[in-house]
């Protein structure tokens, strides 16, 4: 469907992984593409295009159906997914290690006739599954589990309010080990994006200078405030939950002691 030499590289594949964590490179040599050029990617990449409009395609046909059986004007449609793909974004591939946009800036549409205008956009930090659940739960008057929901219920988003109380930064975890235990947090706000890196470098990436997040601010001691707010934040989310956190990893974001650049 798509040719790929009229696809032009991603801007992030302009990666050079200076200053990044050593397990980023290391996945090129894991999965053998180190030496991929963007003409190797290109084919990869068209016929990643070709089944986004497979989707499409497929999605178009289900809304159709709903049409055509009079049901679509009482029934909520959702399309979203758990993780996105590098899919030769800063040259990498898969999703393992990385808190990079290219996985965790996916897709949530919605269409609920007489309650989501037809091409409403928002802005605002959604949590993809932890706030379809209270959301769903709303809708249907079922409640919620006991001790609550850990999301939020989208319901004045989606009716287009704008709550003042609205989160304003979003925190994602890792714990994988595909490529050996190495487990990441992040925290995400407009503006900045702090990765937490327990074994290795962290990085702190501004978005509004640098949305490929190709340049690791980490060690820029102009940032430094900037840097400790985050890293306090970043703890402040985690705490009560997460086992990763302890009386050693806490000094890391509480008390600055990480190694300079790191």
């Amino acid at each position: 469907m798509y040719d790929p030499a009229a696809i032009p590289p991603w801007p992030s594949f302009a990666e050079t992984f200076e200053g990044k964590p050593y397990i980023q490179k290391q996945q090129l040599h894991s999965w053998g593409i180190e030496h991929f050029a963007w003409e190797d990617w290109a084919p990869i990449v068209a016929r990643y295009y070709g089944s986004v409009s497979e989707m499409d395609e497929a999605v178009g046909r289900v809304l159709a159906e709903l049409d055509a059986l009079g049901e679509a004007e009482r029934t909520i449609v959702i399309f979203t997914a758990d993780h996105g793909d590098m899919c030769g974004a800063h040259r990498m591939m898969d999703k393992h290690c990385i808190m990079y946009d290219d996985v965790l800036h996916v897709p949530l549409v919605v269409r609920w006739p007489g309650v989501v205008p037809a091409g409403a956009e928002c802005g605002r930090f959604v949590y993809g599954f932890l706030d379809l659940a209270p959301t769903l739960s709303e809708i249907a008057s079922l409640g919620g589990p006991e001790g609550g929901f850990h999301g939020r219920s989208l319901l004045p988003l989606l009716g287009g309010e704008e709550p003042g109380d609205w989160r304003e930064a979003v925190v994602a975890t890792y714990n994988g080990q595909q490529f050996g235990l190495y487990c990441q947090r992040m925290i995400r706000t407009g503006r900045w994006k702090y990765v937490w890196n327990p074994t290795d470098v962290d990085e702190l990436y501004d978005l509004a200078e640098d949305p490929a997040e190709l340049r690791n601010r980490i060690a820029d001691p102009d940032l430094a405030e900037t840097l400790a707010g985050l890293r306090r934040r970043l703890h402040d989310e985690l705490a009560g939950f997460d086992g990763l956190l302890n009386g050693w990893t806490r000094r890391q974001l509480l008390d600055g002691k990480k190694l300079a650049g790191h």
